[in-house]
């Protein structure tokens, strides 16, 4: 797995001005780290699993589908801007996923 830090605007669907007049706490607000998987199989299906942390606060996706399978300490509307953030970003994560290579990684090569 690689790790990524996500500061402020990172995660953020919406705009910043928006956000920050509403008065709401922002997804993105607080540092987070994203975690992602490499290119995993299943049942004739692919995908990569995509893990948020923020201090205890964890969710975990998956792309291409972009929805959140699991999560604690996000709220509702935290979970719906990470959605909207996996499915914005799905290539990406595809893309990342698909230079892990676990071999390298188990040895640290």
């Amino acid at each position: 797995m690689i790790i990524k830090s996500a500061g402020a605007g990172k995660a953020s669907t919406g705009s910043d001005s928006n956000s920050q007049s509403s008065g709401k706490t922002d997804v993105a607000a607080e540092a987070m780290n994203i975690l992602v998987s490499g290119v995993l199989h299943h049942e004739g299906k692919t995908f990569v699993r995509v893990s948020f942390l923020r201090g205890k606060d964890w969710a975990e996706g998956v792309v291409p589908d972009g929805v959140i399978e699991k999560s604690e300490g996000f709220s509702g509307e935290e979970i719906g801007q990470l959605q909207a953030y996996l499915a914005g970003e799905k290539e990406m994560f595809l893309r990342q996923a698909k230079q892990i290579n676990p071999i390298r990684n188990l040895f640290q090569i």
